[in-house]
C-alpha cells in the first residue's frame, strides 16, 4: 500500500495513514473517546513506555496511560523508523527510534 507515515490519535484510537502521491486513508475509532491530560508529561510518558516495552501492560492500557501523560497523538515514520509523541498543542514530548531486527 505504500504507507510512509501514520498518525495514531489517543483520544479514540483512530489512525490516519499517509503514503506517496498524497495517499491518505483513515481507520475508525477503536474505543469511546477518553480525556487527554491538559499538560503533557514527558516523564509520565517515558514511564508508561518503559513498562509497556517490558510487556507489563497491554496496548489499551498503554493508550490510557499515554492519555494521562498528555499525549494527543503519536506519529510513526516507517521510512525513518521513528515514533514522535505530541501533546494537544503539537509540542513534541518524545522522539524514539523504532528498533529494527
Amino acid at each position: 500500500m505504500g504507507i510512509t507515515v501514520y498518525e495514531h490519535f489517543v483520544a479514540d484510537g483512530h489512525i490516519q495513514y499517509h503514503g506517496a502521491n498524497n495517499f491518505k486513508i483513515a481507520a475508525y475509532a477503536k474505543w469511546p473517546a477518553v480525556e487527554i491530560a491538559a499538560t503533557g508529561s514527558t516523564e509520565k510518558l517515558k514511564q508508561a513506555l518503559a513498562i509497556h516495552q517490558q510487556g507489563q501492560t497491554d496496548y489499551p492500557t498503554f493508550c490510557k496511560q499515554s492519555a494521562e501523560a498528555g499525549v494527543d497523538k503519536w506519529i510513526v515514520d516507517v521510512i525513518k523508523m521513528i515514533c514522535t509523541y505530541f501533546d494537544n498543542a503539537e509540542n513534541k514530548l518524545l522522539v524514539e527510534a523504532i528498533p529494527t531486527l
